[in-house]
């Protein structure tokens, strides 16, 4: 398949340009770093930030015929190396990456960070064109982050909540009651976590019923205020307890800490990583292999780093 037919086909399905994002990661770039990737960057991809974002330019001017796909939850510097290697080896013939995220996340760390010019450079010399897919798929109707997990976990989706970019990002789901234990550990195999993170889990001695559920970064007040009003019993997200450092995180801890007392919803994270990678194994691939596309999905070592 030629790039243009891919960005078509996926602009068509996920609606990029209807979500406009392009003021909402100033926080992840340096000075000169946002400049830098927008230098670079495929016509258009300025306006939201979604949508087609590195388009390899060919000596002959003829389309980019994409011979692979990696999906990315972040893409990380690590991940990046390992498709430029990848491709160089197979001769840099063309390839994309799907990456839910502009910018990489150190979750226990230092929280959003841009790819580094380098290796922008290095995927427009390899030949790997990139398109980023952030709102859009998170608040899409049917192949959404939040919502591949309520499908994942066999729940009955009811309902939606968290206004996000003019859409929603939370899915609300409901299930015959289940211990909480019981629950936690089907996420976690569903989320591929090697081990459950003492902070983000949160058990209120109630079953789980009821569950309000958002991907990814989930300690919003304002998403658990909501959610425990719609009757949730449950919230599952990446991670409702804010862990990585900065004066945003500092204070929305703060913030957390004034919640929580008269919070009475069992609290699961199942890590920003890990609850946004489902979308793309169990949706986003079987998607685009049915294009006729050669699939593989890249993951992180740690889900939790």
């Amino acid at each position: 398949m030629l790039l243009p037919e891919l960005t078509e086909r996926l602009d068509k399905l996920f609606q990029p340009a209807a979500f406009d994002e392009h003021d909402g990661w100033d926080f992840a770039f340096g000075p000169g770093e946002r400049e830098a990737l927008l230098r670079r960057a495929a016509v258009g991809f300025a306006d939201t930030f979604n949508g087609l974002m590195l388009a390899p330019a060919r000596e002959t001017g003829a389309p980019l015929p994409v011979g692979h796909v990696y999906l990315l939850v972040f893409p990380e510097q690590s991940l990046i190396e390992r498709v430029v290697a990848q491709e160089i080896q197979r001769g840099a013939s063309g390839a994309a990456i799907v990456t839910h995220h502009v910018a990489d996340m150190e979750t226990a760390d230092r929280g959003f960070l841009p790819i580094p010019v380098a290796q922008l450079d290095a995927l427009l010399a390899a030949n790997v064109a990139v398109y980023v897919l952030h709102a859009p798929l998170d608040c899409h109707p049917e192949i959404s982050t939040s919502g591949a997990l309520a499908d994942g976990l066999g729940l009955h989706r009811v309902g939606v909540f968290a206004p996000y970019h003019g859409g929603f990002a939370g899915v609300v789901g409901e299930q015959a009651p289940e211990p909480f234990s019981a629950f936690a550990e089907r996420v976690r195999a569903l989320c591929e976590l090697p081990r459950f993170e003492g902070a983000q889990v949160r058990h209120m001695g109630r079953p789980v019923s009821r569950v309000a559920i958002v991907a990814g970064g989930g300690d919003d007040i304002e998403m658990l205020s909501e959610a425990e009003a719609l009757g949730a019993d449950t919230y599952l997200t990446g991670t409702w307890w804010t862990p990585h450092r900065g004066e945003w995180a500092d204070a929305n801890r703060d913030a957390l800490r004034a919640f929580l007392p008269d919070c009475g919803m069992n609290l699961f994270g199942a890590s920003h990583d890990g609850s946004e990678l489902v979308v793309l194994r169990d949706r986003v691939a079987p998607l685009l292999a049915g294009w006729g596309l050669d699939v593989e999905v890249v993951r992180q070592d740690d889900h939790w780093r």
